[in-house]
């Protein structure tokens, strides 16, 4: 029911033409860059940081029907709460992929839930990392079926045609 919340939420902003924001640090960032990569090639309005500074920037900057998707591992990371604070008063929806039981859990209004076995050792990251990505792709996969083809297609065909310069023959 969480991810049909989430889904619900990016496609509502999605469609009223309103800012999805990906947030995350270490290796929660790389995964909020991929995730703005998926959804950007789906023609979304988004963008993610990995700084401190810049998402509390942005998070100040959110209004209602924007949503902020914040990842991470620990859901403890104090510039990761800020941000997701900020965003919610600011009225955006705040979506948060993390560990259940953590701070930043309760602190969004929609958790997915990102539980692993493994302790926060040599291998957490890892795991983690994979289960966000995981997680992410489910989430851009839901909003490509529900975009549609239709729209979805000329995008995509444009952009490939586009990019073809870019690659030696």
């Amino acid at each position: 029911i969480a991810l049909e919340k989430a889904i619900a939420a990016l496609l509502s902003a999605y469609q009223n033409k309103q800012r999805i924001l990906f947030f995350g640090v270490g290796n929660s960032g790389v995964v909020a860059q991929d995730a703005h990569h998926k959804f950007f090639r789906l023609g979304v309005n988004t963008v993610s940081y990995s700084d401190g500074h810049m998402q509390v920037m942005s998070a100040s900057a959110l209004e209602p029907g924007d949503c902020v998707v914040v990842i991470s591992n620990s859901g403890r990371t104090r510039d990761l709460m800020d941000a997701c604070d900020i965003a919610r008063k600011n009225g955006a929806t705040t979506i948060v992929i993390t560990a259940s039981g953590s701070p930043l859990a309760s602190a969004g209004h929609i958790h997915l839930s990102a539980d692993h076995p493994e302790s926060f050792d040599k291998y957490s990251p890892m795991v983690s990392r994979l289960l966000h990505l995981m997680i992410i792709d489910i989430l851009a996969t839901c909003m490509a079926l529900r975009i549609g083809s239709t729209t979805l297609q000329p995008l995509l065909s444009e952009m490939k045609s586009n990019l073809r310069s870019k690659r030696y023959t």
